[in-house]
């Protein structure tokens, strides 16, 4: 192109356009001046005053204009008429009705950063050859800061073609967006830079379903920004999208390899899954607006073990509640199967810490009798029964008399009947040991207490020896002596176990299955973050785009061209 040029610079940054165009524009007339020096003479003032008649003002306007005719004059989509009529201008003989439509017709033709050069020259030349909105377009297509032109009250209201309205959006960063009117016609060729602007800023939505006029990968991007449920895992994987991955690897309760730093994801195992409590205010802290309140009010809730039923009936979330509740007094296992599993594990956290009374105070709540409420799994009520069972049976000793010892005795019996009537093999050697015990004379019975328990150990625990060897030394170092017989009676209780051809089954047995007692390990959907949308990947518009939509922007400017020169008087501006 021999036009004037202000040559590709990022319009994002307004200082630096400025100071490009100001570059540009100084180069311009330096070639200018450096033209009228090789050619023999300017146009003299009566060629001018030919060009006032129609609307170029001056010589550095007239050179303008007959730079450009001398690029299309020999364009070959010229009828023979528009090639004579530019002839005679480029002469010095300018018609005043052909003019106009001639150029039009040869700027069509050109290459459209060329019909921007020649634009912004005739404008920097204040050649008006454009109907009032064209040139209400075309100042801001050769503004140096369009995007602040465009945000201004006045030219917000500024329309156009497809182009230009890209461009305005594109100069904006998606803060004007395309009219829905032309959307459908940018969408197939607009920089997927300018389709994340429009993202961003609200400007384009899912129901616009842009993917459909993409192709491959961008169609997927497109749909992962702003549909991301129709993105399947596999072409997740083809995205490298990992949050997503992630995500539903969390939720379909699979391995989760540890990210450097950690993610919402990881909080979400630590604190959940695996209950490390120090993490909780990490976990806060990553996790969306929603997701913190569900998490706030799980830590206030377990200040009196109260809140509200969705939060109970998820039961991901029964791990992370029933560790940061400490109930001071019976729950009542009723109020829901989360309230139900809470009591029981209190109940024999109890047991195995030595408070006895404690312990049967909150079984009590599964063992008395009750006109109404919901009824409890019978799982959960066999493991009450024998818990029952065995503090009747191990407090019988310390009443006052044989009698009040077997009337203890003989509850203990009723309540190991009805941990044994669904037939469970612990149950009924519990049963067998309680009616031994009972139909033996109080002299003779030894002792009751299971020593794992005794021990604060789940019954047949591995390694015992050494946690007595650890307990020992406490004792010792406390003077402890009562505490040290008590030991080592357990612990010899223990050794005559293991010689018996029975084995650990000459203890009453608590808990009957432990794994009645575990909560449930399952994914806490109200807390786990909703899918959000494909984070941004693209950088911001380039200037060598932001240029080639200019361009195109341009070319839509020759639908407003005139067909008649504005006229301008020996003295007066163009009307």
């Amino acid at each position: 192109m021999r036009g004037y040029s202000v040559g590709v610079y990022d319009m994002t940054d307004p200082v630096a356009a400025r100071r490009a165009a100001i570059a540009a524009e100084k180069e311009r007339l330096a070639r200018a001046r450096e033209r009228r020096s090789r050619e023999p003479a300017g146009a003299n003032g009566f060629a001018q005053r030919k060009w006032r008649w129609l609307g170029v003002n001056g010589g550095e306007a007239v050179e303008a204009v007959l730079e450009m005719l001398r690029d299309i004059v020999e364009v070959s989509a010229l009828t023979a008429d528009q090639r004579d009529t530019l002839t005679r201008a480029v002469a010095g003989t300018p018609h005043r009705e052909a003019l106009l439509p001639a150029v039009r017709a040869g700027l069509t033709a050109l290459k459209p950063e060329d019909v921007l050069g020649h634009l912004r020259a005739l404008w920097a030349a204040e050649v008006r050859w454009l109907n009032a909105p064209g040139s209400e377009r075309c100042r801001i297509l050769c503004s140096t800061a369009p995007g602040l032109e465009l945000v201004s009250t006045r030219s917000r209201a500024v329309s156009g073609g497809p182009a230009f309205s890209l461009f305005a959006t594109a100069a904006t960063r998606g803060a004007i967006p395309v009219p829905n009117a032309v959307l459908a016609q940018v969408l197939p060729w607009a920089p997927l830079s300018v389709l994340d602007d429009l993202v961003d800023h609200g400007g384009l939505m899912a129901e616009d379903e842009p993917w459909q006029a993409r192709d491959g990968n961008e169609a997927l991007y497109l749909r992962a920004r702003l549909a991301p449920k129709s993105v399947d895992p596999h072409e997740a994987e083809r995205l490298g999208w990992h949050s997503m991955l992630r995500r539903r690897a969390f939720l379909a309760d699979e391995t989760i390899v540890r990210q450097e730093p950690e993610d919402v994801w990881d909080l979400l195992y630590d604190v959940v899954r695996d209950l490390q409590l120090p993490s909780l205010d990490a976990l806060d802290a990553a996790l969306p607006r929603a997701q913190q309140i569900e998490l706030r009010d799980i830590r206030s809730g377990a200040f009196v073990g109260q809140w509200d039923g969705d939060t109970v009936r998820d039961e991901g979330l029964w791990k992370l509640m029933a560790a940061l509740w400490r109930p001071t007094a019976p729950v009542d296992p009723r109020r829901s199967d989360f309230y139900a599993l809470v009591a029981l594990n209190r109940a024999y956290d109890l047991l195995r810490s030595g408070d006895l009374e404690g312990a049967r105070r909150q079984v009590d709540s599964f063992v008395r009798k009750r006109t109404n409420g919901p009824s409890l799994p019978i799982g959960l009520m066999d493991e009450a029964y024998t818990i029952a069972a065995y503090l009747a049976a191990v407090t019988s000793t310390d009443v006052e008399n044989d009698r009040a010892a077997r009337e203890q005795l003989a509850l203990a019996e009723t309540y190991a009947q009805r941990a044994a009537a669904n037939g469970d093999r612990v149950a009924e050697r519990n049963l067998a040991h309680v009616r031994t015990w009972k139909g033996t004379t109080k002299n003779k019975r030894g002792e009751m207490a299971n020593p794992f328990l005794e021990l604060g150990l789940d019954h047949g625990t591995q390694g015992w020896d050494r946690h007595c060897r650890d307990l020992f030394r406490q004792y010792e170092h406390e003077g402890d002596q009562a505490a040290q017989a008590r030991l080592n009676r357990a612990e010899g209780r223990i050794d005559d176990a293991e010689r018996h051809e029975a084995g650990y089954d000459v203890f009453f047995q608590v808990p009957l299955d432990r794994a009645r007692y575990e909560l449930p390990d399952a994914v806490p959907r109200r807390l786990v973050p909703p899918l959000e949308p494909m984070a941004r990947r693209t950088a911001l518009t380039s200037g060598a785009d932001l240029e080639s939509i200019r361009a195109l922007a341009a070319v839509e400017l020759l639908d407003d061209f005139r067909s008649t020169a504005p006229h301008l008087d020996r003295h007066g501006p163009t009307r």
